[in-house]
């Protein structure tokens, strides 16, 4: 890494980046003062001046009278009103404490860009609506197209000329790719039924034939060509056949246009086609880091959200290789088309840029095989990173400047093949701080726009086609503030290593210093665990733990312990910095913790401890208090099905089970923490300590409670009591805290007089529930040694201040049922029926729900009545009885009495008294699972009085009942 920049130049230039913004304290205020005086007085004058020997229409006769007045006031009133909620519940972007998501303070000239241009409401459907902003537009497409690499739009040689516009966001840019990429790879179909039977026979006899060159580099005739060969046509192949058609034999485009209508994807739907020519359902393959925007853009465009094959990723969360060449493999032996290849570039929840280089070679291999495709960028929020490869355009006498931190070697790699894609998706407003709407979308070869037009005779006039932008793409009205926001953007800023390039600079070098943070805040002795889904150069070099221990020490002292401006100087160590973090200034990390010492290995108390610190560190409701916000985070979620091998890595580092053995909770999705930085402010001195300080605060806090969930320390446990000749005790269980993590069914014997009290209150209150628990606190091991334990007798669920209905002692304790319902021992999924332990006798029976997931509910009912085939021994073992008629997966979450009481809605299931069930039972639920076990048994099962029932997630978010 190469650095040619002096100290005293650096902070020349921070200055600069300074005057960009308002400021995290309004530093700049009076120049936007000034500024926005000015755009006022604009518009002032221009509605003044223009028309000026029209009449006054809002004479000052009518201001004074009561009606105008009292209007103003409420107009003032509200104003007021709306400014001080704004301020009150707005989240601060402009704060270098936000760290949540691509947000941050957007730039001066993008405020006053809006603004200046909001007030005029132009409208860039049409030209004759915004014949100024349309212009802007379409320079600002120019200038993301030059950036991104892309030809000029002048281009003299043999290179198309690039297009780009602005869209509402990357969604729709993304939806519009999707449109564009299908129709692109039906167009040879639509010419070739035209030549079939449409307006276009002709060219079947012109002479010399119309020949067009095969993905594999074959020149061929086309109406002699196969679908396969039509499906994998080069892009620009494709693109030419217009132009080709014109300059070969005069076919104007007009005549094109109208002779290809009633054939087009567009017209006759891509079903009809595929049927026609005999063509499989194609595929766009993606890596599993996509955006959503990917498959609900399949769903609207009506190819299906399943036509995005995820690829896997690798332990950096970036496309493999490997695996993109696997299925292209696939779809070439089976004769699947691909529409297209799809490159993430800065992913939303990593920014891991995926390897777009490596899938243009592919491309190319797999082409002179027989297969072709389109690649789309989806740099929504990588590519403005391109304005980092830019020296200063020459003529302006600046000297190049190496950023305050360069990007990594692999990721200047993927944004310089960025030319290679077909298109590209990027938002201005994104790592481009302008403000919203304005994302973006470009073509490398402009006559891709073609095949998404769409005209109204209202908003397109003839002669205007060069000038229009509203009839390309998936919108209609559109902002003309948004472009000229974008514009005002570019041309104060600049798209090179001097202007936006030095501010994404000052940015990575922020967040860099902030993985290093979160990298190095864990050590050996410590029981909060936080790990960076990066690795670090030591672990990826697969080096020993004493290295990555002294690795993360050299950080300490080096970057973490040093100014800034030691830092710099510093070659080696600013040399070592450059190397650390991920691809795209995001740093996802997650957090575990110690018991005792000993790592937690439960992925649901892991993921609980993530998601308080992320309640902790984030705004979602009104009632939450901005003040009380350190600092500001987001939370994603890694399924284990899309990241495989990088989230058994992650957990591996964790120290969590990595999911490798046969529990299947191991396997479970866990979720993370997420740092967007895209703040240039100062991190010296102390600022970036203090606010990592206030994060550790906050993790200690959540990570004692997890503690205090997952220590097995003595307490109260309770019991239903379930049966009057013989009584069972069904455990009251808690999946928040580890001692009640069971779901226990015990029997034992009662004094007599115990029982014969409980007989008689049972007998005058059927419907009321009594409980067994223990009076002084034991671990739930303790209890089951059948000891000298004292009981208490309480009718429902007692308090601290309940005197109890009897004290006594248990004999003869039995236990029926007993698992763990910790997160690591049960089900991924509901199953689709509910079960139940059934147990007792024939003449008493009951019923407990078996919990396998969660949240969930316990219902417990005692003296059902029977039609069931089972010996004593079946009962007095305990068995698995499944309710066919009672849809647990479908039920799930179990409805409540209200949204106020967190209370289960047994009725709401259809467990009334008097209800009867028809029921399956198994041996065991294992057998009811596999759907490899026979049933034992068949019949129904009455329920007698409701159920016992109790959400057992009721206190989940707490530390303890």
């Amino acid at each position: 890494m190469v650095i040619n920049m002096s100290i005293e130049d650096n902070q020349l230039e921070h200055a600069k980046v300074g005057s960009w913004f308002l400021g995290p304290r309004a530093e700049n205020f009076a120049v936007l003062d000034d500024l926005f005086k000015q755009v006022l007085d604009g518009q002032r004058q221009a509605r003044q001046n223009l028309y000026s020997a029209d009449p006054t229409f809002i004479t000052k006769e009518m201001k004074d009278l009561s009606s105008y007045k009292e209007s103003i006031d409420i107009l003032g009133e509200r104003v007021k009103d709306l400014s001080n909620e704004l301020a009150t519940h707005s989240v601060p972007f402009w704060s270098p404490r936000y760290n949540g998501h691509m947000n941050m303070d957007t730039s001066m000239a993008s405020i006053i860009g809006y603004m200046s241009a909001m007030m005029y409401n132009p409208n860039n459907v049409a030209t004759e609506a915004s014949p100024l902003t349309t212009t802007y537009e379409k320079e600002v497409g120019d200038q993301l197209c030059r950036m991104l690499g892309y030809a000029r739009p002048q281009a003299t040689d043999k290179l198309p000329a690039s297009w780009g516009h602005i869209t509402c966001d990357g969604s729709v840019a993304n939806l519009e790719a999707i449109w564009a990429t299908r129709n692109l790879k039906f167009y040879p179909f639509s010419l070739k039924w035209a030549i079939q039977e449409g307006e276009l026979k002709f060219l079947d006899t012109i002479e010399p034939a119309f020949k067009v060159e095969t993905s594999e580099g074959h020149k061929k005739r086309f109406r002699d060509l196969s679908t396969w060969e039509l499906l994998n046509l080069k892009p620009s192949t494709v693109l030419e056949i217009p132009t080709r058609l014109n300059d070969e034999y005069s076919i104007s485009p007009s005549f094109l246009q109208d002779a290809l209508r009633e054939y087009l994807v567009q017209s006759k739907g891509q079903k009809v086609l595929e049927e026609r020519y005999g063509i499989k359902p194609g595929k766009f393959l993606i890596g599993t880091t996509k955006h959503y925007s990917w498959p609900k853009g399949g769903a609207i465009t009506g190819i299906g959200s399943d036509t995005f094959v995820d690829i896997q990723v690798d332990e950096d969360a970036r496309m493999s290789v490997k695996d993109f060449k696997r299925q292209l493999e696939n779809c070439l032996k089976d004769k699947i088309p691909v529409f297209g290849a799809v490159a993430i570039i800065g992913s939303t929840e990593h920014g891991a840029c995926d390897p777009i280089a490596e899938m243009v070679q592919a491309r190319t291999e797999f082409q002179a095989r027989g297969l072709s495709f389109a690649i789309h960028c989806d740099a929504a929020w990588g590519g403005y990173f391109a304005s980092m490869l830019h020296e200063v355009p020459p003529g302006r006498g600046e000297a190049p400047f190496v950023p305050a931190l360069t990007l990594q070697p692999y990721t200047v790699k993927q944004l310089e093949s960025l030319r290679y894609s077909d298109s590209i998706t990027i938002d201005p407003h994104k790592s481009g701080y302008v403000n919203y709407p304005a994302g973006g979308l470009c073509y490398r070869d402009e006559r891709m726009r073609y095949l998404v037009t769409w005209t109204s005779p209202i908003v397109f006039h003839a002669g205007d086609e060069v000038g229009s932008m509203g009839v390309y793409g998936v919108e209609g009205s559109k902002p003309g503030a948004s472009a000229v926001s974008t514009w005002l953007t570019h041309r104060t800023i600049g798209l090179n290593k001097r202007g936006l390039g030095r501010l994404l600079g000052e940015a990575v070098f922020t967040c860099t210093k902030l993985y290093c943070h979160w990298a190095t805040m864990t050590k050996p002795e410590d029981n909060l665990i936080v790990v960076p889904l990066i690795r670090l150069p030591s672990e990826k070099q697969g080096k020993s733990g004493a290295d990555v221990e002294h690795e993360k020490q050299r950080i300490r002292d080096k970057i973490l312990g040093v100014s800034n401006k030691n830092l710099y100087k510093d070659k080696e160590t600013w040399a070592f910095l450059a190397e650390l973090g991920g691809d795209l200034m995001i740093n996802a990390f997650a957090c575990n913790f110690k018991v005792d010492g000993v790592p937690n290995q439960d992925v649901g108390e892991a993921n609980y401890l993530n998601q308080r610190i992320f309640e902790k560190t984030s705004v979602t409701s009104m009632k939450d208090k901005i003040e009380d916000r350190p600092l500001f985070l987001t939370s994603s979620l890694f399924e284990h099905k899309a990241y495989g091998k990088c989230l058994e890595t992650l957990k591996k580092r964790l120290q969590l089970d990595d999911g490798s053995g046969p529990c299947p909770g191991a396997r479970g999705d866990m979720s993370f923490l997420v740092n967007v930085t895209m703040s240039p402010w100062p991190t010296d001195p102390d600022f970036l300590q203090n606010v990592v300080n206030d994060f550790r605060n906050i993790a200690n806090d959540a990570m004692n409670r997890c503690v205090k969930r997952n220590r097995l320390t003595p307490d109260i446990h309770g019991f239903v009591m379930q049966g009057l000749d013989r009584i069972y005790l069904v455990h009251i269980p808690m999946f928040h805290m580890a001692n009640h993590r069971w779901q226990l069914i015990v029997t034992a014997d009662y004094p007599a007089e115990v029982q014969k009290q409980y007989r008689e209150l049972r007998e005058k209150n059927p419907d009321k529930f009594y409980t067994t628990a223990n009076v002084a606190k034991a671990t739930l091991d303790d209890l089951l040694k059948n000891g000298d334990t004292e009981y208490r007798m309480d009718e429902g669920i007692p308090d601290d201040k309940t005197k109890p209905l009897a004290t006594f002692k248990l004999t003869n304790l039995r236990i029926i049922i007993k698992r763990s319902i910790a997160y690591a021992a049960l089900d991924d999924v509901y199953p689709d029926r509910m079960p139940f332990y059934l147990y007792g006798t024939h003449a008493e029976a009951h019923l407990d729900h078996v919990l396998r997931t969660r949240p969930n509910a316990q219902i417990s009912a005692d003296c059902v009545k029977l039609d069931l085939q089972l010996t004593d021994d079946q009962l007095d073992k305990g068995v698995v009885a499944v309710l066919d008629d009672v849809f647990e997966r479908s039920l799930q979450p179990l409805p409540l009495v209200d949204n106020k009481n967190v209370k289960l809605d047994a009725a709401g299931l259809g467990l009334t008294p008097g209800s009867t069930h028809k029921a399956t039972v198994y041996s065991t639920y294992d057998d009811f699972k596999s759907g490899q076990g026979k049933p034992i048994a068949t019949g129904t099962i009455k329920l007698e009085r409701s159920p016992f029932a109790d959400w057992d997630d009721i206190n989940m978010d707490g530390a303890g009942p």
